[in-house]
C-alpha cells in the first residue's frame, strides 16, 4: 500500500477581473481638512469694495403716501378741478376765473380732507382753513384788479398759503418741507392714480351697468372733442357748420384745453394725495437739544450790536434827514439804503432765528442776557428800517412814483413789521407762531396793497404833481408820459384828469389793449 504524499498547492494565479472597490458612504467619508485662509481687504481692493447701501430718504421714512391707489373719487376730483380749469382759468392775463377754479378745488380737497388724518390739536384745523381763506383772498384780488404785476405775486402767495393748508407745520423747516410738498405731490399722484386706475381695471368685471356707462360716456365726449377739432381744422366747411352748433372750437383750443385739464387735474390730485396722507413733520418740529455757550453768545452777538450802534451813530444825521451825503445823489442813497435794508433784515432774522433756536435759556441769567442782546439788536435795525422808509417817501415824493417804489416801499413796511414781530416773540422767547406769522403777514401785506389799487394810486400821484408842476419847464423835461402809458385799465379815471393832448396819448394803449382782449 503506498501512501501519496498530498500535493503541494501552487501559488494561485492573479484573477484577471479584480472586485471593484466601493466608496464609503457620504456620512462616513472624511471630511476634507485644509481651508482657504481669509485673505485680508487691502487698501487698493477696499476702493472697489462696494458701498454701503445709502439710508432710507424722507419720502420713505417720513411721507410714503397713501397705501392705497388713487380711486374713482379720486379720479373723478382730479377731473373736476381739471375741466375747471380749462373752462375758467385766465392763464395769461387776472380774472375772476383764477378764483372760481381756486374754489372748485378748494371744495374737492376739502370733500377728501374728511377721509384723511386730523391734526392732533383742534386750533391747528383752524389754521389750516385759515390758510385756505388766504389763499382764496389772493386769488380774488384778479376779480377787482387788473394789474397783471401784483396778481402773479398774489398767485404765488397763494399756492405757497395752499401747500401750508394742506401740509401745516409752525417750525422753520417744517415750513420750508410743506411749502414744497405740493408741487412735489403734484408728480407723486401720477402713479398714484395710475396705481387706483389698475385696480379699478382689475376689478371692472364686478362694476354695475350705471358705471360702465359712465365711463363709456366719457370716453365718447374726449373722442369727439378730439377727432372734432381736427376735423374742423382739416375742413373749413366742416368748422363753418361745427361753429354754428358749438362755441369757436379748434385745435389750438383743443390742445389749450388738454393742457389746462391736465394741469389742473394734476394740481387737484396732488393736493388731495398731501391731506390723505401729508407728510410727517414731527422730526422737523422739535426744540434743539443743543445749546452753545454764553462765550459763543456773548462773543459775536455783543460785536454785532456794536457795530449796528456805530452805524446808527455815525448816519444819524443822514437817517431821517432829506439831503444826502456828499459825493452821492438823493436816489443812489435812497437806492442804497433799500438794498442796505433787504440784506441786514435777511442776515438779521437768520442771527435771531438761530440765537433762539440754540442760545442757553435754562436759568434766568442766560434768559436775560439773550433778551438784551436781542431787543438791543431789533431796536437798532428798526432805526435803520423806519430811516429808509422815510427815504423812500421823500425820494418818491420827489421824483414821481413808479410801481418798484411803491412795492419795495411797502415791502420796507413789511420788514418793519417783521421785526415788531420778533420783539413779542422775545419775550417769553418761545413763539412757535413766529414763522407762520411773518409768512400770514406777507400775505395780508399783498392783499393790503391790492386794496389801495396800486395801478390808480401811482396814477393819482404823479398827475396831481403834474397839474402843480406843469408850468415850471425844469419839471417838465423830466416828466415821464410814456411810463403812464404803460398802466393797466386801473387806472383809467386818473389818466382821463389829463390834459390833451397828455390824456390821449396815455389812454392810447389802454384803450387797444382793451379792444384786443375784451375779456
Amino acid at each position: 500500500m503506498t501512501s501519496t504524499a498530498p500535493e503541494k498547492e501552487s501559488p494561485s494565479e492573479p484573477d484577471e477581473n479584480p472586485p471593484l472597490e466601493v466608496a464609503p458612504p457620504l456620512d462616513e467619508a472624511p471630511q476634507a481638512s485644509a481651508k482657504v485662509p481669509e485673505q485680508a481687504a487691502t487698501p487698493e481692493f477696499r476702493a472697489f469694495a462696494p458701498l454701503p447701501p445709502p439710508p432710507p430718504g424722507f419720502l420713505a421714512t417720513r411721507w410714503l403716501g397713501p397705501a392705497y391707489g388713487g380711486g374713482p373719487a379720486a379720479w373723478l376730483a382730479a377731473l373736476v378741478g381739471g375741466v375747471a380749469t380749462a373752462v375758467a382759468l385766465p392763464l395769461t392775463k387776472p380774472g375772476i376765473g383764477w378764483f372760481l377754479v381756486g374754489l372748485v378745488i378748494t371744495i374737492a380737497v376739502w370733500h377728501a380732507a374728511r377721509f384723511g388724518p386730523k391734526p392732533d390739536v383742534k386750533a391747528e384745523q383752524y389754521i389750516r382753513i385759515g390758510w385756505a381763506v388766504l389763499a382764496l383772498a389772493l386769488l380774488g384780488v384778479g376779480i377787482f384788479l387788473n394789474a397783471y404785476w401784483l396778481f402773479y405775486i398774489c398767485v404765488l402767495g397763494a399756492l405757497g398759503c395752499a401747500s401750508l393748508a394742506v401740509a401745516g407745520g409752525h417750525s422753520v423747516r417744517a415750513l420750508f418741507v410743506s411749502a414744497t410738498a405740493l408741487p412735489l405731490s403734484i408728480f407723486r399722484a401720477i402713479p398714484w392714480l395710475a396705481k387706483g386706475a389698475n385696480a379699478w381695471q382689475k376689478a371692472r368685471e364686478k362694476q354695475s351697468n350705471a358705471s360702465r356707462t359712465a365711463v363709456a360716456v366719457l370716453v365718447t365726449i374726449v373722442l369727439l372733442v378730439v377727432f372734432g377739432a381736427l376735423f374742423a381744422s382739416a375742413d373749413e366747411a366742416f368748422a363753418t357748420i361745427l361753429g354754428n352748433i358749438l362755441p369757436d372750437l379748434n385745435w389750438s383750443t383743443v390742445r389749450r384745453a388738454i393742457f389746462y385739464t391736465i394741469i389742473g387735474a394734476l394740481f387737484t390730485a396732488g393736493a388731495i394725495f398731501i391731506i390723505l396722507a401729508p407728510p410727517d413733520l414731527s422730526g422737523l418740529e422739535r426744540p434743539a437739544t443743543r445749546r452753545i455757550g454764553r462765550v459763543e453768545l456773548v462773543l459775536p452777538l455783543g460785536a454785532l450790536v456794536l457795530l449796528f450802534a456805530g452805524f446808527v451813530a455815525v448816519q444819524f444825521r443822514f437817517l431821517f434827514s432829506a439831503s444826502a451825503p456828499e459825493g452821492t445823489t438823493y436816489s443812489k442813497y435812497a437806492v442804497q439804503g433799500f438794498g442796505q435794508l433787504v440784506v441786514v433784515t435777511l442776515l438779521t432774522l437768520l442771527i435771531i432765528g438761530c440765537v433762539t433756536r440754540w442760545a442757553p435759556k435754562e436759568t434766568q441769567q442766560d434768559r436775560t442776557l439773550l433778551r438784551s442782546l436781542l431787543g438791543a439788536l431789533v431796536v437798532l435795525s428798526l432805526v435803520i428800517v423806519g430811516s429808509a422808509v422815510y427815504r423812500m417817501w421823500l425820494y418818491m415824493n420827489e421824483l414821481g412814483w413808479t410801481r418798484e417804489r411803491l412795492f419795495f416801499g411797502a415791502v420796507e413796511l413789511y420788514l418793519g413789521g417783521v421785526f415788531l414781530l420778533a420783539v413779542i416773540a422775545g419775550v417769553k422767547l418761545r413763539a412757535q407762531w413766529f414763522p407762520r406769522a411773518i409768512i400770514a403777514s406777507f400775505a395780508i401785506l399783498l392783499i393790503a396793497i391790492a386794496a389801495v389799487n396800486p395801478e390808480r394810486y401811482i396814477a393819482e400821484q404823479n398827475i396831481d404833481r403834474f397839474n402843480k408842476l406843469k408850468n415850471d419847464p425844469t419839471y417838465m423835461q423830466t416828466f415821464d408820459l410814456g411810463y403812464l402809458q404803460w398802466l393797466t385799465s386801473d387806472a383809467i379815471d386818473e389818466l382821463a384828469r389829463l390834459d390833451e393832448p397828455y390824456r390821449s396819448c396815455a389812454l392810447k394803449k389802454i384803450e387797444e389793449d382793451l379792444r384786443t382782449q375784451p375779456e
